[in-house]
């Protein structure tokens, strides 16, 4: 009896110990199973593919086009972020008048981009099946073809640049040669950013794009030269009361200068219009102020009006003094001022 009892006891003993082994051998197996993709997930990349000069990029799909499309994408962003550097220091280098924010400039226009305009220049370099059935791809692009992107992103800004340049060097309307300028600026933020991408790429490239700086260059030293001469030139039909208010009024914020009209200047022709006095139990009053804006080639621009400014009293001499200074006091006087300088162009 007590031998059979030994004989249960190790078999059971025995039993147990197979189970723990069973379950040990299947955690193990499992563990095995699951750490093997992830060994393959991270297998080393070989990147000496690509030449020395060259971009690279690596993309992994369940298909050849998804790791394709993958691969192209970091090939975009290698390059995009590879340039940036480069681009800001040229971009300093050709800045108008030294005082555009490169920041940000750079921060609303040069964003890093996963698109690859010409992704057909891309070769690709490896391609291989991982054990689980995942495609990887390295492909690569050489400076010059990751230039043709940037060549055909800027062709239209230039050809944009081209035209307001030249209506900036031939424009004689002060207005216009002022909005055309500073749209040829606006332009030039643009296209300077592309084009010193380009210099970094391919210089043979960015030669292409040579004419058009120059020619920015020129609008540029025109428009300068333009401004030394296109002052607010004051030049009253006759010196009376009435213009001696309206040019303390005006100096206050304008820069008018007290001399012949000359070069591009403006010439503020303020009108003699008179003023005008009924008498009817009291003294009315009136004065209608005007004033003429034109070129120092006596073209006519626009010209400035107000309704009457009347006063009443019972002294003709008091009516006009209070005249005067009612005058000096008007509100459109704000108005004068906003509208002039819009002829005035802004060379600071």
């Amino acid at each position: 009896m007590l031998f059979k009892i030994k004989i249960n006891v190790l078999w059971r003993s025995l039993i147990y110990r197979l189970f723990v082994l069973m379950v040990l051998l299947f955690i193990g197996c499992a563990s095995t199973e699951q750490a093997k993709p992830v060994a393959e997930q991270f297998e080393p990349l070989n990147f000496s593919v690509c030449k020395t000069d060259e971009f690279s990029g690596f993309g992994v799909g369940a298909h050849e086009n998804e790791a394709l499309s993958e691969a192209h994408s970091a090939l975009a962003m290698q390059i995009n972020s590879s340039v940036k550097v480069t681009a800001e220091h040229m971009v300093n280098q050709h800045v108008s008048n030294g005082k555009e924010n490169l920041n940000s400039m750079y921060e609303s226009k040069t964003t890093t981009e996963s698109i690859l305009p010409n992704a057909h220049d891309a070769r690709i370099a490896s391609k291989r099946q991982n054990g689980n059935n995942k495609i990887s791809i390295v492909v690569c692009m050489s400076h010059s073809d990751a230039a043709k992107g940037f060549v055909e992103r800027l062709r239209p800004i230039a050809a944009s640049l081209e035209f307001t340049a030249n209506a900036a060097i031939e424009e004689k309307h002060p207005k216009l040669k002022s909005e055309a300028w500073h749209k040829t600026q606006q332009i030039w933020n643009e296209f300077v950013r592309l084009y010193s991408v380009i210099q970094g790429l391919d210089n043979d490239k960015a030669a292409l794009f040579e004419p058009i700086a120059a020619l920015y260059a020129k609008a540029k030293d025109g428009y300068l030269g333009y401004c030394q001469t296109a002052k607010l030139y004051w030049n009253p039909e006759q010196d009376t009361p009435y213009s001696e208010v309206a040019f303390s009024k005006l100096s206050k914020n304008l820069k008018l200068e007290k001399a012949s009209c000359k070069g591009h200047g403006i010439s503020l022709i303020y009108k003699n219009t008179g003023h005008e006095c009924k008498h009817s139990g009291m003294f009315r009053c009136s004065y209608k102020p005007s004033m003429l804006i034109a070129s120092c080639y006596d073209e006519e621009y626009r010209l400035l009006e107000n309704s009457n400014v009347e006063v009443f009293q019972n002294v003709e001499e008091v009516a006009l003094r209070k005249l005067r200074e009612k005058l000096e006091y008007e509100s459109f006087w704000n108005k004068w001022e906003q509208e002039i300088k819009q002829w005035k162009p802004v060379c600071e």
